[in-house]
């Protein structure tokens, strides 16, 4: 610029290639891309692919995730603190003659494992049911928090499992017969202990896998659970036998008042909080 005139720069005088004009910039940009896509393999098919995608709701698991790392790391800080007390443990469940004299003593003796076993027990129990009956209900429309239902499980639990023991103990101390209650208590929670053992596998399952596959891992879950209480009952059985030798309708009167109507008064209440509340 020289006494106040413009001077044009010529670009090609100079090797330079520039648009100026933005619109024909523009244009050249599209064709380029046009030709780029159109080159591309997947682009030369004349074949149109229609494809509906349903759409996927993402439901939060942080409860289920938290809750199952504590079960994990509890009986895993169980088994640290006294090796020995799970060697016991399977012996006396092996063995129901063994476990009346030997073995129990050895492991009630172990008060801190013995008592953090029982509460291992309320919680994978509790846990268990709630993903049973989430199963065969999976389009509930109540309005609890899942996390809040698997503590009143748990609660409703522990509260059962209290009130069966204070209530076996004092029946113990007034007919006089602390000895045979004594054993009934003990496989009683011998067997819960395993039952809750057994369980972690189904209920980490049961949290995350598909409907597919949480089919057949309920199926067998039934197999193994039912099995275990058999046991249970069939070691209730030689307990009281001599109580319930002349009639075994008073046997099976006790195990629906002890054992099934507090079970399904807990799966009742899950149910409706699950589709009604």
């Amino acid at each position: 610029m020289c006494n106040g005139a413009h001077a044009r720069l010529s670009f090609p005088k100079y090797g330079i290639i520039i648009e100026i004009d933005s619109a024909s910039l523009q244009r050249r940009i599209l064709a380029t891309t046009d030709d780029f896509v159109a080159s591309q393999p997947m682009m030369a098919s004349a074949n149109i692919i229609s494809d509906i995608e349903l759409p996927h709701n993402m439901a939060s698991q942080t409860a289920d995730f938290y809750l199952l790392l504590f079960l994990c790391l509890m009986l895993g800080l169980i088994r640290f603190m006294d090796t020995r007390y799970f060697y016991n443990l399977w012996r006396a469940f092996l063995n129901p003659t063994l476990s009346n004299r030997q073995l129990k003593e050895q492991l009630q003796g172990s008060g801190l494992p013995n008592l953090l076993m029982n509460i291992f027990f309320t919680f994978a129990g509790g846990s268990y049911m709630y993903y049973i009956v989430r199963f065969f209900t999976p389009n509930r429309s109540g309005v609890i928090p899942p996390s809040l239902l698997i503590i009143m499980l748990i609660s409703g639990t522990a509260i059962i499992y209290l009130a069966k023991y204070a209530a076996v103990r004092f029946s113990g101390w007034a007919f006089r017969v602390e000895g045979i209650t004594e054993h009934y208590l003990f496989n009683v929670f011998l067997i819960n202990k395993v039952l809750g053992i057994t369980l972690i596998p189904f209920i980490i399952i049961l949290a995350f896998a598909d409907r597919d596959w949480a089919q057949q891992v309920v199926i067998i879950s039934f197999i193994v659970a039912g099995v275990l209480l058999l046991n249970r009952y069939i070691r209730s059985w030689q307990v009281f036998g001599s109580f319930f030798q002349y009639s075994k309708f008073h046997f099976f009167m006790y195990l629906c008042a002890s054992e099934l109507l507090p079970l399904a008064v807990l799966i009742k209440l899950l149910v409706k909080g699950l589709m009604f509340y």
